[in-house]
């Protein structure tokens, strides 16, 4: 694996931006993906066709079944094609890898995340233990991703299926008597081998799109993990590094090279580079007309027709699409064979939404267990900052009793008491959840949140006030100390009440 011929920009990208990579990927090397996938499906499924050709739907469900090992070649080629690795389908195919196939069409093949976990079989060939410790830590992020990848994928697949069974219908001149059910009620058997190769068909068809976006989602969490774009830019910085010396060498020795011949020249030569006017004027279109500034090119692209001439805040709705609906009002009506098909979605739209309601509630168990659970009541502190906030630690007369302290010159000790009994009655009184993890700060601002102003007022000064004396050793003045006792008395004590 080298690095150096990445040929994805290797960055950190979200889930679905990884998956758009996927299919820009898929898109840009479709060729060889799908000659890959076709290569492996086409001569199993022409076999089973033959030998099934009575009952075709079981070659259906037997393509539908080894999607895993389909699958396989395509994410090997792309794996190589990712580092310019350029060779023939034919080789590749020689070294298709079969590596812990049983595992995937047996009890795995009913993984949600079988695209992004795919690699870590068929590229890093890991087994056991070793695979079950890779996915631990692949499936870190992204899982709900890679399984909105596979159901996005699968719902595609059921409209291209359909899709195509519609299209050969609308095609299909009614002279040839083609039924796709009986009187009835029963699939035909030519239903039964359009159903089929409209189904092997939409499963070709989204099968790269697929595979190519689980893929984008492995690089991506390599990357992530491995930090490809730090060791990259690492090796680009290395690189200009050598490549400016080489360059400071090779001026070194043209400049020298240089100063020599003008030592030995014989003379000065002056160009001739007068001009006039008109002649310049004619040197200049000359050189416009030339190849690098002459060229023109051609953009075809799809538009309504005459959208361009619609007025600004004009309704444009193309009547195209008013007579097609017009046409389809007059002419089209369900055949009995087609409503049956109405019969085979209703059930399957009813497996898919119980499967999503089954895996939404498995996927979040966990606050849906919470919900029916009492919030157990929180047991209010007795001790905050290394102070006891209890009621009972605290004197009767908590203002004469700061004061008193105040005067003998513990004015660590009164500050302390009048804050720890501030926090006892807003504890007690106005039930704050105030919590040992919490701050000087974060007390403050519940207070706020309490919407009284005045007790916020007040209580954030003895904040201040406390703060300053107990970290900064800033002693308060004795008019400040007796504001804050009389504010204590307005808005803490027993007669504010």
């Amino acid at each position: 694996m080298n690095l150096d011929k990445l040929q994805v920009n290797a960055c950190i990208r979200s889930g679905w931006q990884a998956i758009d990579l996927g299919f820009l990927m898929a898109r840009a090397w479709w060729r060889k993906l799908y000659l890959a996938s076709l290569l492996s499906l086409l001569p199993l499924t022409a076999v089973l066709l033959f030998v099934f050709a009575t009952s075709p739907l079981w070659v259906l469900l037997i393509v539908w079944w080894l999607k895993p090992f389909w699958e396989r070649l395509p994410l090997f080629i792309a794996s190589r094609m990712l580092f310019a690795e350029e060779s023939e389908i034919w080789v590749r195919m020689k070294t298709l890898p079969f590596n812990d196939i049983v595992p995937w069409l047996l009890w795995r093949r009913f993984s949600v995340q079988r695209a992004f976990d795919n690699p870590v079989t068929v590229l890093e060939d890991l087994k056991s233990a070793a695979r079950r410790q890779r996915l631990r830590v692949l499936h870190g992020k992204y899982s709900d991703v890679a399984l909105s990848n596979q159901f996005v994928c699968f719902c595609f697949e059921l409209l291209l299926a359909f899709g195509i069974v519609l299209m050969v219908d609308f095609f299909t001149p009614d002279t040839l008597g083609m039924k796709y059910y009986d009187t009835f009620g029963d699939l035909t058997l030519t239903g039964a081998w359009v159903y089929t190769l409209a189904g092997i068909a939409a499963i070709t068809l989204v099968m790269p799109f697929h595979t190519m976006a689980g893929f984008a989602l492995y690089l991506n969490r390599r990357i992530e993990l491995e930090a490809w774009d730090i060791e990259i830019s690492f090796r680009n910085i290395a690189s200009r590094k050598r490549a400016a010396a080489a360059g400071t060498a090779g001026m070194a020795v043209t400049s020298f090279l240089a100063c020599l011949l003008t030592l030995i020249a014989p003379g000065t030569v002056e160009a001739a580079t007068d001009h006039d006017r008109a002649s310049a004027a004619q040197l200049i279109e000359s050189v416009l007309q030339g190849e690098d500034f002459g060229r023109e090119r051609t953009i075809r692209k799809w538009r309504f027709k005459d959208w361009s001439e619609a007025e600004e805040g004009e309704e444009t709705f193309p009547d195209w699409i008013i007579e097609f609906i017009e046409w389809w009002e007059r002419n089209f009506s369900w055949s009995d064979g087609l409503g049956n098909t109405a019969a085979w979605i209703k059930p399957l739209l009813v497996v898919v939404f119980v499967g999503l309601l089954l895996y939404l509630l498995r996927r979040y168990r966990g606050p849906l267990s919470r919900l029916g659970r009492r919030k157990p009541e929180e047991i209010a502190p007795q001790v905050l900052f290394g102070l006891d906030v209890t009621p009972q630690s605290l004197p009767p007369d908590v203002p004469a009793e700061v004061m008193r302290i105040w005067g003998e010159g513990g004015y660590r000790q009164a500050l302390s008491l009048l804050y720890r009994a501030s926090l006892s009655r807003l504890i007690d009184r106005y039930e704050l959840a105030f919590r040992a993890s919490h701050t000087e700060a974060e007390c403050a601002a519940l207070v706020k949140a309490r919407g009284i102003d005045s007790l916020s007022d007040y209580f954030w000064q003895l904040t201040n006030a406390w703060r300053r004396l107990a970290y900064g050793h800033h002693k308060p003045a004795n008019d400040v100390i007796q504001e804050l006792c009389d504010g204590w008395s307005r808005e803490l004590s027993d007669a504010a009440e």
